[in-house]
């Protein structure tokens, strides 16, 4: 599965659903057009109406499970930081605090004997 439609598809499924009606609203205007023009007698625009109007609430249903699943999704992710937030961000601040160098040590450890290594090369 390319994971770049993973992440783009909830945005296109939501555009689809904005867009949809218009476009179905354009083609089935200009099919009736060229229905009215071609064959008076004979109204077949409306099978094209059926179609758009099935397309359209394909459009809407995809629309809806992504709004469902985003929400889901942001209900979840707020009860683990309500349950873990606070404290797991405290545990990281301190995890932190303890395993960065002071910069002293970082330039003692750059003039001191860790530092030949980083010397530039004697030509």
């Amino acid at each position: 599965m390319n994971p770049i439609k993973l992440v783009t598809r909830p945005i296109r499924n939501l555009t689809e659903a904005i867009v949809m009606p218009l476009r179905a609203l354009f083609v089935v205007g200009l099919c009736a057009l060229i229905n009215w023009a071609t064959s008076p007698g004979q109204w077949w625009v409306q099978w094209v109406a059926l179609g758009m109007g099935i397309a359209v609430l394909v459009a809407w249903a995809r629309a809806a499970r992504t709004l469902v699943v985003l929400g889901i999704v942001a209900w979840v992710g707020w009860k683990i930081y309500q349950r873990y937030g606070a404290t797991a961000r405290t545990r990281f601040e301190d995890w932190v605090a303890r395993t960065r160098p002071k910069a002293a040590e970082v330039v003692e450890l750059v003039r001191g004997s860790g530092g030949a290594r980083f010397a530039e090369p004697t030509r």
